[in-house]
């Protein structure tokens, strides 16, 4: 199986996290009426926060952070993919260095938030992505796991090359 780093906006971690967590929460209203009984109200889900931490290392850690602080500061939105988790929209919401740098170490969090769209439902078995997409916008178009697609185009040397129009096997 191929190593697939975390990936967000077309930059690609050097080292996945040593720790990821998704935070998932749902809005929940609670209604009092006086002299009575309370009612409960589900509004809906969330955002996802898509949290975590982990060492940069290498003699060029420092360059390392320095990728990530320009992605955080270019703003915006993308899709986040995560091994062995499916893709999401995100935004880029923090990035923080955290202990004492050490020799050719730096440990750092960063938190994404989910921005809810829309994903096409998957009844098709294959598809034809646009010219310049790769296999995360087709992991994340679908809702499938990147590592389920690579596995299933063993042709693709990189999820992250340029298809060329060629077809990719959904299932």
């Amino acid at each position: 199986m191929k190593l697939v780093p975390m990936r967000f906006k077309g930059v690609q971690w050097h080292h996945n996290p040593r720790e990821i967590a998704f935070v998932c929460e749902k809005h929940i209203n609670e209604l009092h009426a006086p002299f009575d009984r309370s009612f409960v109200q589900d509004t809906g889900r969330r955002n996802r926060l898509i949290k975590g931490e982990g060492e940069l290392y290498g003699a060029d850690c420092r360059e390392q952070f320095a990728r990530l602080y320009e992605l955080f500061r270019s703003g915006g939105s993308g899709v986040l993919a995560i091994p062995g988790l499916c893709t999401v929209y995100a935004v880029f919401e923090e990035l923080r260095l955290t202990g004492c740098p050490g020799p050719d170490v730096l440990t750092y969090r960063f938190v994404f938030r989910e921005l809810m769209e829309r994903v096409e439902e998957r009844t098709q078995t294959a598809c034809t992505p646009a010219q310049g997409e790769t296999l995360w916008d087709v992991s994340y178009r679908f809702g499938i796991v990147i590592d389920r697609l690579v596995a299933l185009n063993p042709w693709v040397r990189r999820p992250d090359e340029p298809l060329g129009g060629r077809e990719v096997a959904l299932c």
